[in-house]
């Protein structure tokens, strides 16, 4: 008692000292919880989307398969340059020769598949930009003949999808579907 502080003050002054420091150091421990439950609430999340996208991956790799094959290649070459030449789109679809209908099918429904995959959110927009110009030139000579099925054949809705994109993708400057193919 030789510093003439009463005792009850400065034990007060130590408890209330260690009640200071232990309220930060609760808010430092609830703050790294909060950021530690949202961090993982975060991961939790992209594993879900990356599980998601994983369940599609065969369909895209037989998509892939299919891109690579020869005959998909002449159909889209046939479709591109002389689909509009030898037929008239006054026939839509249907009244194509077999073999006509099959290169629009083929060539129609594979880049529709892409366009789907990406508007279910199962792959990057970046990956269908690199078929823009296909989407856009296969649309600019199916496009007649499939306005022309939908009127004769109730399917106001038929390759809509395709439709919708390439108008989009006809907008777009040329080279923005290489982005993904630069180093």
């Amino acid at each position: 008692m030789g510093t003439g502080a009463p005792p009850a003050l400065s034990v007060y002054v130590r408890v209330h000292g260690r009640g200071d420091e232990r309220v930060i150091l609760n808010t430092v421990a609830i703050g790294l919880s909060v950021l530690a439950l949202l961090s993982s609430t975060y991961f939790a999340f992209q594993q879900v989307s990356s599980m998601k996208r994983a369940n599609y991956l065969p369909a895209y790799l037989a998509l892939l398969n299919e891109f690579r094959s020869p005959t998909f290649h002449q159909h889209h070459r046939y479709v591109i340059q002389r689909l509009g030449v030898e037929h008239d789109p006054d026939l839509g679809i249907s009244g194509l020769p077999a073999e006509a209908q099959e290169a629009v099918y083929d060539v129609a429904f594979f880049l529709h598949n892409f366009v789907i995959l990406k508007r279910l959110g199962i792959i990057d927009d970046r990956y269908l930009m690199t078929l823009n110009n296909r989407v856009v030139r296969t649309w600019e000579a199916i496009g007649p003949f499939v306005r022309r099925e939908r009127e004769l054949v109730p399917l106001p809705h038929l390759l809509q999808v395709l439709e919708d994109y390439a108008a989009g993708a006809a907008v777009l400057p040329p080279e923005s579907g290489r982005s993904l193919l630069r180093p």
